[in-house]
């Protein structure tokens, strides 16, 4: 840091002294755990849905998107656009489900939705292997971007002493702020971040060596500044560009796109105060998280291909950093540190928090047979979240060499899981032994189609997801169901839409069926509408920076969605009355 002005100490040291204050205001609160993993059902829309946006912004995703565009160009983010259709699923179709579920967490609607020994096994088993090691595998990732930008903010210093340094930092501080500080931080670290970016692509621009916007376009392969792929020198082919949004965002399971919602997801939109905030504040994450925060990391990745095309694609990612090296002005080094760690931090605290909560809540809890007081279990969580940190760093030193890499990696391991998540809402019959059998099926059919059959990237996926799809739906009629009574209480809970269960009424008519609003259509029109916003207005900034393509569709299409989406959110939020039959 001796490069380091006094302006750079300044926006440095000032975010860190407001995050205080904030840990300060909420360190008295984590009495129990309802209030240290869910805020005590209370956050606003505005809080939980930008805390959702600041765990997915992490410090690992501009590096992650520098990787991409380096290789294959803007139209390479659309293997991490067609998640955009999954989150619209999630805001109108489930938020409200997982709402009036009055599960703690994502997992222990387990024990709502299904019955038996099956189920403990399946909250249990779940509870260990995403709680803990996929938990790993994602804090594996950011902590290797760690390792990667420390180099750049402190040359001198070994980078694994500075990030063990911040990983115990963010155990202490996930301990002291609870969910509820936890989101309080993260708007104004998202912020924080988001501000820095811009102001990072803004400099990067103005370089000598770069100039305009104009001069960036004239010194870039054609190919690289396209929006949608063609499947030339380099670009995503069109094939893979279909699969990608006609299988991937239903089956595969990935941290903030969960099919169905799920994970930290889920925990935000439990968090929220009525079914109104969970609508909300899952909408603004999903606009928040595509269209809002993309196009400054985009254009420092473009202009890092511009000044560095010579890195390895191991080292890649480095590009986004070494832009900020160039000639910034004084504090944008510091403002730059602070946003890093500030993306970093607030995805280290959530996952720290939710891994914890599936441990303890999902896990420990229910095998402890003498009842303990709340605060055994906070105090239970501390010590997981160190493991949790841990073995994350561990990971990340010796086990991973790029961040796309483990991307692809999950993507393709749980390809087989998104089914049944998505469908065990809406199909009286799935049962935990269906849910178990994804969670068999798809490591075994990831290791035959990609491992043994060598199918490259997106097919294993198509072909794991087809084949677990066609032997769960087969299983649901060969395997025993869930316990009738369960299944009632699940439906009158939860009302989910009516249509679609009237095979388990006509199957036990001992129970009269009430009619909730079949919002089928509406929520499918809200998604289109979603789509249409979040992707015209990526198609018109597209055509504003770079004068390619023809910006009255994309603008035509982005108010398109935005009256649909008004639309939409107003009626579903009118239409929570039930109808008797």
């Amino acid at each position: 840091m001796n490069s380091f002005h006094f302006l750079d100490y300044v926006f440095f040291i000032l975010p860190f002294l407001i995050i205080f204050l904030i840990l300060f205001r909420f360190s008295s609160k984590n009495k129990s755990t309802k209030e240290y993993f869910q805020a005590e059902g209370s956050l606003s829309w505005f809080v939980a849905g930008t805390a959702m946006v600041a765990t997915t912004f992490a410090a690992d995703t501009p590096l992650a998107v520098t990787e991409i565009i380096r290789t294959q160009g803007i139209s390479g983010n659309w293997i991490w656009w067609y998640m955009a259709l999954g989150g619209f699923v999630t805001v109108f179709f489930f938020s409200k489900l997982w709402k009036r579920s009055g599960a703690s967490t994502d997992l222990e609607l387990i024990q709502i939705r299904y019955s038996g020994k099956e189920a403990e096994f399946l909250r249990g088993f779940k509870a260990i292997i995403i709680g803990f090691f996929l938990n790993l595998v994602i804090l594996g990732w950011v902590n290797l971007a760690m390792l990667k930008i420390i180099p750049v903010f402190f040359p001198e210093i070994q980078s694994g002493y500075v990030l063990v340094f911040l990983l115990l930092f963010g155990v202490v501080y996930t301990a002291i702020a609870g969910l509820r500080g936890i989101s309080y931080i993260d708007v104004f670290q998202f912020f924080l971040a988001w501000f820095g970016c811009i102001l990072f692509a803004y400099f990067a621009i103005q370089l000598p060596s770069i100039g305009s916007l104009e001069n960036l376009k004239s010194l870039l392969p054609k190919d690289k500044i396209l929006f949608f792929p063609n499947g030339a020198n380099g670009s995503l082919p069109w094939n893979h560009f279909l699969i990608l949004l006609t299988v991937l965002w239903w089956s595969s399971w990935y941290p903030g796109s969960e099919p169905g919602g799920g994970g930290y997801i889920a925990q935000r939109i439990l968090a929220t105060k009525n079914e109104s905030a969970a609508l909300k504040g899952s909408l603004w994450f999903v606009i928040a998280h595509y269209f809002v925060r993309p196009w400054p990391w985009i254009i420092v990745a473009l202009v890092s291909l511009v000044l560095f095309p010579n890195l390895s694609e191991a080292e890649s990612g480095k590009g986004f950093l070494m832009v900020l090296q160039e000639g910034m002005p004084k504090g944008m080094m510091g403002l730059m540190l602070s946003a890093f760690l500030a993306a970093y931090l607030s995805t280290l605290a959530t996952h720290l928090n939710w891994g914890a909560s599936y441990l303890v809540n999902d896990l420990l809890r229910p095998l402890v047979q003498n009842r303990k007081k709340d605060s055994y279990y906070v105090k239970l969580s501390y010590i997981i979240q160190l493991v949790t940190a841990l073995f994350s760093f561990l990971l990340a030193v010796y086990g991973m060499e790029t961040i796309k890499g483990a991307w692809v990696f999950l993507l393709e391991a749980s390809s087989g899981i998104g089914f049944v998540l998505i469908v065990r809402w809406f199909f009286w019959r799935i049962s935990a032994w269906t849910e178990i059998l994804a969670l068999i099926f798809s490591p075994i059919f990831y290791v035959v189609y990609s491992l043994i059959l060598k199918f490259p990237f997106p097919y294993s996926i198509l072909y794991t997801s087809i084949s677990s799809a066609i032997l769960l739906i087969l299983s649901t009629f060969l395997l025993p169901i869930t316990n009738k009574d369960v299944l009632f209480t699940f439906y009158e809970t939860s009302k989910p839409p009516y249509f679609f269960w009237t095979g388990f009424f006509k199957k036990y008519p001992i129970y009269k069926q009430t009619l909730y609003p079949n919002q089928i259509l509406l929520s499918i029109f809200g998604t289109l509408f979603g789509l249409s916003f979040v992707f015209g207005g990526l198609y018109s900034i597209q055509c504003l920076l770079w004068k390619e393509g023809d910006i009255k569709w994309g603008f035509l299409f982005f108010l398109i969605g935005l009256v649909g989406l008004i639309f939409s959110v107003q009626k579903l939020q009118k239409e929570t009355k039930p109808k008797e039959s």
